[in-house]
């Protein structure tokens, strides 16, 4: 048996847990445990919040699918560190301060791998993007496939947003001038696409992370188009 990594501390809706990359799900529920290779995957109006054992907490909005892919802790090394793969949907992220140690927490989305030391943040997968929103901390972000010089752009490049989504989504359309690898501090979002550099950060409001609390309730429907 694999070993416990945290538990579920709310469930809301239908959140569907798939133990140990079986297809048939268990329905989790508040004191649930969490393993190692544990698919976290939630429907409509559906959410979950999961405190690791390092007291990290991660939030998953509806429509949103995870998977906890490794998890270490042991407090009396000094060592600490998590690789989570999220494919849909948005989470927010607390990793306390009190917990920096040895290793950092890494999240894979499809376009991005994003290093998480002491941070509150918020990931958002779009169509052909993730979005990063840094309240506190900071964020290491680069692409899955990085390039070199490639034009990248907080822009819609086409898309038709919706809703909230629209409002925090802010112009930046520039080419990097680093070499892959883009450091996102507090009140601070970039985005990422595979092959491309990490846009330039914007600056955020209390209002945009008001938004985002929102869409940990609503889930991401109805934003793109």
């Amino acid at each position: 048996m694999a070993a416990e990594v945290g538990r579920f501390t709310q469930v809301e809706g239908q959140v569907e847990l798939y133990k140990a990359k079986t297809t048939k799900p268990i329905p989790a529920q508040p004191q649930t445990a969490a393993e190692v290779n544990d698919r976290i995957k939630t429907e409509a109006l559906s959410r979950a919040q999961l405190q690791f054992l390092d007291a990290s907490t991660l939030t998953v909005a509806p429509l949103s699918d995870i998977v906890i892919e490794s998890y270490m802790y042991d407090p009396k090394k000094g060592e600490q560190g998590a690789l989570s793969r999220l494919t849909q949907g948005l989470i927010r992220l607390i990793v306390p301060v009190e917990t920096l140690a040895k290793k950092e927490f890494l999240v894979k989305t499809p376009n991005a791998i994003l290093g998480i030391r002491g941070t509150e943040l918020f990931i958002l997968i779009g169509p052909d993007f993730t979005d990063v929103y840094v309240k506190s901390g900071t964020v290491s972000a680069s692409s899955n496939k990085p390039g070199k010089g490639d034009k990248v752009s907080m822009g819609s490049r086409g898309q038709k947003w919706h809703g909230d989504v629209a409002r925090l989504a802010k112009q930046a359309d520039v080419r990097a001038a680093n070499l892959g690898r883009r450091m996102i501090g507090a009140m601070q979002a970039s985005r990422i696409r595979a092959v491309e550099l990490p846009s330039p950060t914007v600056t955020l409001t209390a209002d945009d992370f008001a938004t985002l609390e929102r869409l940990l309730y609503t889930g991401l429907t109805g934003q793109f188009g």
